[in-house]
Order: C-alpha cells, then structure tokens, then sequence
C-alpha cells in the first residue's frame, strides 16, 4: 500500500514543526533557569550583601543586639531583612517607643530608634518602678532611690499604667518640673484630686489637666520666693493661688477660713473644679 506523497510531506511537516516548538520551549525554560540563577547568585552575593549598618539614638536599650538577632550585620544578604519584622522586634524592648528600619540598596541599613527616658518612680499596685511620660515601666531595682522624684498611686494597677489619666498627668508633671525641683518631688492622689510636694511646699494641683501649664507656673512662683510652709493652688495655672502660713492661735483659725477659700478658688459650690481660669 502506497502513501501519497504529499500527506508524507504534510506529516514530515508537522514533526518538524513540533521539534522546532520542543526546542523552543526547552531553550526559553533553561534561559528562565539560567536567569533564575544569576539573580539568585547576584542576589546573595557581596555586592549586595550588607556592608554598613547605621545606627542613631541607641543609649539604653538592646538594640544592637536585637538587630545582631535578626540578621541585620555586614555580610547579610538585603533581600533577607524585613524592616517590619526587624521594627516589630525593636519595640518588643520597653526602652524603645519608635524604631524605623530601612534598607537603602546595594548595601547599606540605617537604624533609627527613639527611647523613653525615665521620669520618675512610680508605685501602682504592683508596686515600685521607673516609668517613663507613656507610663511604660522601664527596667530598674525594686526599691526606688533618690534620682528622682517619686509619685505615690498604689490604687493604679499594672493594666491601667499606660491609660490612666491621673497616672500619666502626674508623669507629665514631673517630666516637665526643672531638675533641680524635679528629685525629692513626690506627687500623690487624694481623693480624686493630684497633690505635690515640691521643695517642702504642697502643691494642690487638681484634675490630671494643664500638667505641663502647671509645672512652669510652680517653678515661677517658687523663684519669685515663697513663705515656708506656703499652700500653692495651681487648678488654674494662668491664675496661681498660695494661703500664707498664719500666726497665732486666732489669727491661724481665722486665717485657715481665708485660706481654705482662697485654695479652693477654681471650684464651684460642689467642689467641682470650674472650667473659668478668672
């Protein structure tokens, strides 16, 4: 049995053309590993590997070693560092409020990180620690010492450190307090109500509102001189008011009355502070 001729043709044709389309696949799928491959090896070789890792703000905290942990030292390949992973892992660290992790290509890392800075020892319920303006505790021995002023709120417990506004007023009271008024300073809650004892005097310093107002208006009335034993009111700070010790057993009832008005000045007849500075 013969076969035409030109169906011969057609099927020799088609085999070519299959072995040309085979080819042509297989060439495109070894230039795809061929090119897979150089960039995988350029990827993973020096000269995109890290050479410098700049760092700003480190004091305190570990991150210098956070970022060893994590891979971000010469010799690592960039395209390995996640700087949101690597951020996340700075924050993990209570000395540090904000991190920022950048890769700047072909082989630079810069680092930027901001720590808290203690503000004063504060006892919640958990007891003593240093804690920063965000109330956050940063690391520190259980028993306070004399490098800073103290505030007294053993009614805050550890949950409500970080949102309570009497707790986070008071820190930003002391953060704002000059230093030399700032260690020996205690600030305590009495029903409901900031007190202060600053250079001996007592501070009423009311609602956890103006904090930082506050505190420059006590600084200035304490450099213009007070009498020992002076009652300082500062619920309104643009408007101070101090009660004089009185003298004699008359005069210190009559003046007690005088000075218990005039330290309640800022409140209504309920005893509620008044939202008028007058």
């Amino acid at each position: 049995m013969s076969i035409d001729p030109r169906l011969m043709e057609r099927r020799k044709t088609v085999a070519e053309d299959n072995a040309k389309k085979s080819i042509s696949r297989l060439l495109k799928f070894l230039v795809v590993i061929v090119l897979a491959g150089a960039s995988a090896w350029l990827l993973f070789s020096p000269w995109l590997s890290v050479g410098r890792v700049e760092t700003d703000g480190i004091v305190s905290s570990s991150a210098n070693s956070i970022l060893a942990d994590s891979g971000v030292r010469a010799g690592a390949a960039m395209i390995l560092i996640d700087p949101g992973k690597v951020e996340s892992r700075l924050l993990d660290d209570p000395w540090i409020s904000q991190a920022t992790v950048s890769r700047d290509w072909p082989d630079l890392v810069t680092v930027h990180v901001e720590e808290r800075l203690p503000v004063a020892w504060v006892r919640s319920a958990e007891g003593w620690a240093r804690r920063a303006v965000d109330g956050v505790a940063l690391p520190s021995a259980p028993e306070p010492d004399d490098s800073m002023g103290r505030i007294e709120m053993s009614e805050v417990g550890e949950s409500e450190t970080t949102t309570s506004p009497e707790l986070l007023g008071a820190l930003e009271f002391m953060s704002a307090l000059d230093r030399d008024l700032h260690d020996g300073a205690i600030v305590s809650l009495r029903d409901g109500m900031l007190w202060a004892t600053v250079e001996g005097f007592e501070i009423r310093l009311g609602r956890a509102t103006e904090m930082t107002q506050k505190a420059l208006s006590l600084a200035a009335l304490l450099e213009e001189g007070l009498t020992p034993g002076t009652l300082v009111n500062l619920i309104a700070p643009t408007h101070p008011a101090t009660t004089t010790p009185s003298l004699g057993d008359e005069s210190d009832e009559a003046d007690g009355d005088n000075g218990e008005e005039e330290a309640v000045s800022g409140e209504d007849s309920d005893g509620n502070e008044s939202d008028d500075d007058s």
